[in-house]
Protein backbone atom coordinates (compact mmCIF):
# COMPACT_ATOMS: atom_id res chain seq x y z
CA UNK A 1 0.00 0.00 0.00
CA UNK A 2 1.34 3.39 -0.86
CA UNK A 3 2.73 5.55 1.81
CA UNK A 4 -0.48 8.03 1.07
CA UNK A 5 -2.88 5.62 1.07
CA UNK A 6 -1.29 4.31 4.62
CA UNK A 7 -1.36 8.19 5.65
CA UNK A 8 -4.72 8.71 4.65
CA UNK A 9 -6.12 5.60 6.36
CA UNK A 10 -4.13 6.57 9.25
CA UNK A 11 -5.73 9.89 9.64
CA UNK A 12 -9.22 8.37 9.09
CA UNK A 13 -8.86 5.66 11.47
CA UNK A 14 -7.94 7.66 14.31
CA UNK A 15 -9.91 10.63 13.59
CA UNK A 16 -13.36 8.91 13.64
CA UNK A 17 -11.93 7.08 17.28
CA UNK A 18 -11.21 10.94 18.52
CA UNK A 19 -14.63 11.94 16.80
CA UNK A 20 -17.23 9.22 18.25
CA UNK A 21 -14.95 9.40 21.59
CA UNK A 22 -13.22 5.94 21.46
CA UNK A 23 -10.24 7.78 22.31
CA UNK A 24 -11.55 9.88 25.32
CA UNK A 25 -10.84 13.73 25.98
CA UNK A 26 -8.17 14.15 28.20
CA UNK A 27 -6.47 10.66 27.07
CA UNK A 28 -2.95 10.24 25.94
CA UNK A 29 -2.30 8.10 22.63
CA UNK A 30 0.71 5.55 22.49
CA UNK A 31 2.24 5.36 19.36
CA UNK A 32 2.95 1.41 19.26
CA UNK A 33 -0.75 0.73 19.91
CA UNK A 34 -1.96 3.19 16.99
CA UNK A 35 0.39 1.50 14.58
CA UNK A 36 -1.33 -2.13 15.66
CA UNK A 37 -4.71 -1.00 15.85
CA UNK A 38 -4.17 1.01 12.17
CA UNK A 39 -2.13 -1.16 10.92
CA UNK A 40 0.58 1.10 9.90
CA UNK A 41 4.30 1.76 10.65
CA UNK A 42 5.62 4.78 12.49
CA UNK A 43 5.61 7.44 9.36
CA UNK A 44 2.37 7.24 8.35
CA UNK A 45 0.63 7.33 12.20
CA UNK A 46 3.25 10.32 12.83
CA UNK A 47 1.91 12.27 9.55
CA UNK A 48 -1.57 11.60 10.40
CA UNK A 49 -0.99 12.64 13.95
CA UNK A 50 0.76 16.09 12.63
CA UNK A 51 -2.48 16.42 10.29
CA UNK A 52 -4.87 15.98 13.27
CA UNK A 53 -2.99 18.61 15.96
CA UNK A 54 -3.56 21.33 12.58
CA UNK A 55 -7.09 20.43 12.92
CA UNK A 56 -7.10 20.83 16.91
CA UNK A 57 -8.24 17.44 17.87
CA UNK A 58 -4.67 16.34 19.14
CA UNK A 59 -1.83 18.13 21.03
CA UNK A 60 1.71 16.52 20.61
CA UNK A 61 3.55 17.25 23.94
CA UNK A 62 7.04 16.99 23.28
CA UNK A 63 8.56 13.84 25.81
CA UNK A 64 5.01 13.39 27.23
CA UNK A 65 3.09 12.10 24.27
CA UNK A 66 0.11 12.36 22.03
CA UNK A 67 -2.81 14.46 23.86
CA UNK A 68 -6.58 14.32 22.85
CA UNK A 69 -7.94 17.80 22.63
CA UNK A 70 -10.20 18.12 25.87
CA UNK A 71 -14.07 19.41 24.66
CA UNK A 72 -14.67 22.71 27.16
CA UNK A 73 -17.33 25.25 26.96
CA UNK A 74 -15.08 27.25 24.36
CA UNK A 75 -14.42 25.00 22.15
CA UNK A 76 -18.05 24.77 21.69
CA UNK A 77 -18.73 29.09 21.17
CA UNK A 78 -15.41 28.63 19.10
CA UNK A 79 -17.54 25.97 17.18
CA UNK A 80 -20.62 27.98 17.21
CA UNK A 81 -19.19 31.09 16.20
CA UNK A 82 -17.71 29.62 12.93
CA UNK A 83 -21.01 28.14 12.07
CA UNK A 84 -23.32 31.07 12.97
CA UNK A 85 -20.73 33.32 10.37
CA UNK A 86 -20.58 30.64 7.25
CA UNK A 87 -23.75 28.85 7.49
CA UNK A 88 -26.35 31.64 6.95
CA UNK A 89 -23.35 33.14 4.34
CA UNK A 90 -23.92 29.90 2.34
CA UNK A 91 -27.50 29.56 2.27
CA UNK A 92 -27.66 33.38 0.89
CA UNK A 93 -24.85 33.08 -1.59
CA UNK A 94 -25.33 29.11 -3.01
CA UNK A 95 -28.73 28.78 -1.95
CA UNK A 96 -29.97 29.27 -5.54
CA UNK A 97 -27.41 26.47 -6.92
CA UNK A 98 -30.06 23.90 -4.85
CA UNK A 99 -31.61 21.74 -7.12
CA UNK A 100 -35.47 22.20 -6.61
CA UNK A 101 -36.21 17.90 -6.79
CA UNK A 102 -33.22 17.63 -3.93
CA UNK A 103 -34.77 20.29 -1.78
CA UNK A 104 -37.91 18.47 -1.97
CA UNK A 105 -36.09 15.03 -1.05
CA UNK A 106 -34.42 16.36 1.55
CA UNK A 107 -37.68 17.76 2.82
CA UNK A 108 -39.46 14.64 2.84
CA UNK A 109 -36.59 12.93 4.56
CA UNK A 110 -36.69 15.82 7.37
CA UNK A 111 -40.72 15.47 7.64
CA UNK A 112 -40.11 11.08 8.55
CA UNK A 113 -37.20 11.79 10.75
CA UNK A 114 -39.46 13.54 13.38
CA UNK A 115 -40.50 9.77 13.57
CA UNK A 116 -37.91 8.14 13.77
CA UNK A 117 -36.75 6.60 16.73
CA UNK A 118 -33.09 7.15 17.37
CA UNK A 119 -30.93 10.09 17.96
CA UNK A 120 -28.43 8.84 15.09
CA UNK A 121 -30.78 8.93 12.92
CA UNK A 122 -32.30 12.54 13.60
CA UNK A 123 -28.42 13.82 13.74
CA UNK A 124 -27.31 11.63 10.60
CA UNK A 125 -30.69 14.05 8.70
CA UNK A 126 -29.71 16.77 10.84
CA UNK A 127 -25.83 16.55 9.14
CA UNK A 128 -27.38 16.11 5.40
CA UNK A 129 -28.78 19.44 5.49
CA UNK A 130 -25.94 21.05 6.24
CA UNK A 131 -23.38 18.84 3.88
CA UNK A 132 -26.06 19.44 1.31
CA UNK A 133 -25.84 23.39 1.64
CA UNK A 134 -21.65 23.14 1.83
CA UNK A 135 -21.20 20.78 -1.16
CA UNK A 136 -23.22 23.37 -3.90
CA UNK A 137 -21.05 26.01 -2.79
CA UNK A 138 -18.49 24.30 -5.11
CA UNK A 139 -15.70 25.95 -2.90
CA UNK A 140 -12.95 23.08 -1.56
CA UNK A 141 -11.12 25.70 0.98
CA UNK A 142 -14.70 26.22 2.28
CA UNK A 143 -15.35 22.70 2.76
CA UNK A 144 -12.84 21.62 4.22
CA UNK A 145 -12.47 24.06 6.75
CA UNK A 146 -16.21 23.45 7.47
CA UNK A 147 -15.70 19.61 7.40
CA UNK A 148 -13.03 20.23 10.25
CA UNK A 149 -16.29 22.13 11.95
CA UNK A 150 -18.42 19.56 11.69
CA UNK A 151 -16.25 17.05 13.08
CA UNK A 152 -15.89 18.91 16.30
CA UNK A 153 -19.59 19.38 16.16
CA UNK A 154 -20.11 15.57 15.93
CA UNK A 155 -17.78 15.42 18.87
CA UNK A 156 -19.40 17.82 20.95
CA UNK A 157 -22.74 15.30 20.25
CA UNK A 158 -21.30 12.35 21.26
CA UNK A 159 -19.25 13.54 24.26
CA UNK A 160 -22.10 15.03 26.15
CA UNK A 161 -24.49 12.63 25.09
CA UNK A 162 -26.75 14.98 23.54
CA UNK A 163 -30.52 13.80 24.23
CA UNK A 164 -32.44 14.79 20.79
CA UNK A 165 -35.80 13.92 22.61
CA UNK A 166 -36.26 17.14 23.63
CA UNK A 167 -35.44 18.95 20.04
CA UNK A 168 -36.52 16.35 17.83
CA UNK A 169 -39.48 18.36 16.97
CA UNK A 170 -38.37 21.72 17.31
CA UNK A 171 -35.16 20.52 15.07
CA UNK A 172 -37.22 19.36 12.39
CA UNK A 173 -39.37 22.44 12.32
CA UNK A 174 -36.44 24.23 11.99
CA UNK A 175 -34.70 22.12 8.94
CA UNK A 176 -38.24 22.65 7.22
CA UNK A 177 -38.87 26.36 7.79
CA UNK A 178 -35.25 26.88 5.95
CA UNK A 179 -36.14 24.28 3.06
CA UNK A 180 -39.24 25.61 2.25
CA UNK A 181 -37.66 29.29 2.32
CA UNK A 182 -35.06 27.84 -0.29
CA UNK A 183 -37.99 26.32 -2.26
CA UNK A 184 -39.43 29.51 -2.44
CA UNK A 185 -36.14 31.35 -3.21
CA UNK A 186 -36.50 33.40 -0.81
CA UNK A 187 -33.00 33.32 0.70
CA UNK A 188 -32.42 35.92 3.37
CA UNK A 189 -35.47 34.79 5.34
CA UNK A 190 -33.42 31.13 4.72
CA UNK A 191 -30.46 32.57 5.96
CA UNK A 192 -32.52 33.82 9.13
CA UNK A 193 -34.06 30.88 9.82
CA UNK A 194 -30.84 28.92 9.77
CA UNK A 195 -29.49 31.54 12.14
CA UNK A 196 -32.30 30.75 14.25
CA UNK A 197 -31.48 26.92 14.06
CA UNK A 198 -28.14 27.86 15.11
CA UNK A 199 -28.77 29.78 17.74
CA UNK A 200 -30.79 27.33 19.28
CA UNK A 201 -28.62 24.04 18.52
CA UNK A 202 -26.00 26.04 20.16
CA UNK A 203 -28.04 26.74 24.02
CA UNK A 204 -29.22 22.85 23.51
CA UNK A 205 -25.39 21.71 23.08
CA UNK A 206 -24.38 23.90 26.13
CA UNK A 207 -26.81 22.57 28.60
CA UNK A 208 -25.80 19.11 27.54
CA UNK A 209 -22.26 19.55 28.53
CA UNK A 210 -22.75 21.44 31.39
CA UNK A 211 -25.01 18.42 32.29
CA UNK A 212 -21.33 16.16 31.61
CA UNK A 213 -19.62 18.16 33.52
CA UNK A 214 -17.70 20.05 30.74
CA UNK A 215 -15.46 22.34 31.87
CA UNK A 216 -16.44 25.70 31.86
CA UNK A 217 -13.13 27.34 30.57
CA UNK A 218 -11.68 28.52 27.15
Amino acid sequence: MAKNTLKEQAYAIIKENIINCTYAPSSFLVESELMQQVGASRTPIREALNKLEQENLVRILPKRGVLVCDITMGTLNEVYEVRRLVEPYIVREYGCRLDEEALRREYEQVEQSAQLPTGMQLHRVDNDLHQMLLNVSGNSYLRAMMDNIYGHNNRIRVFSGMKVAERRSDTCKEHLEILRFLLERDYERAAQAMLTHLENSKQTAVRALLAAGTPNRT
